[in-house]
């Protein structure tokens, strides 16, 4: 009977454990590059950026002056705000090019093993392209007009999402020490 109990409770550790996976901790890299044009050195000048996940800003006014854009990435997700505006693009204003990208290595602190499976996008913007592989994400912004009213949310979907509410897995494992032991107790009277 110990030996049951004590199995479910490391299970209960376990999946609580793994349903916490975060980004929070985990050191990631921010690169730029544009579409079309010279190379700028505010963006491939920047080269990779490393930073460390906080409950904060990560990339705050990420060209260093007044027409920016903050890149803040959170436990599971992704939030590009523009810092001022109205202002005229980035580096054009035609709207042929794009502003790219990329955070890479996000790995789960928590669950290392984990992977990114989707993104979920919410923008009120038009003309953002963005796209996923297993331990990076990247978007590019069309070079137009933005407004400090603009943002992207990017929701980061993973192989861990599936997990049960560690609330949920302990009142199954409960009922189930409850269960055996009550059936126990009859047998043995």
């Amino acid at each position: 009977m110990s030996k049951f109990i004590s199995i479910i409770l490391v299970s209960i550790v376990l999946l609580s454990f793994n349903s916490f996976a975060s980004l929070i901790g985990d050191e990631v890299f921010l690169t730029c590059m544009q579409s079309s044009g010279s190379d700028h050195e505010l963006c491939e000048g920047n080269s990779d950026l490393s930073s460390i996940v906080i409950a904060d800003v990560e990339y705050p006014d990420y060209f260093n002056f007044e027409n920016s854009l903050s890149i803040d990435v959170n436990a599971n997700s992704i939030w590009v705000t523009f810092d001022n505006g109205p202002y005229c693009g980035w580096f054009t204003c035609d709207g042929q090019g794009f502003l790219e990208f990329s955070l890479t290595d996000l790995d789960w602190v928590g669950m290392p093993s984990s992977f990114i499976t989707g993104i979920n996008v919410d923008t009120n913007m038009t003309g953002i392209q963005t796209g996923f592989d297993g331990n990076s994400v990247n978007f590019a912004l069309p070079e137009t007009s933005v407004n400090s009213d603009m943002f992207v949310y990017i929701d980061i979907l993973t192989d861990h999402s599936e997990v049960s509410e560690p609330s949920i897995i302990a009142i199954f494992a409960l009922a189930l020490i409850g269960l055996t032991s009550r059936r126990l107790v009859k047998t043995r009277h």
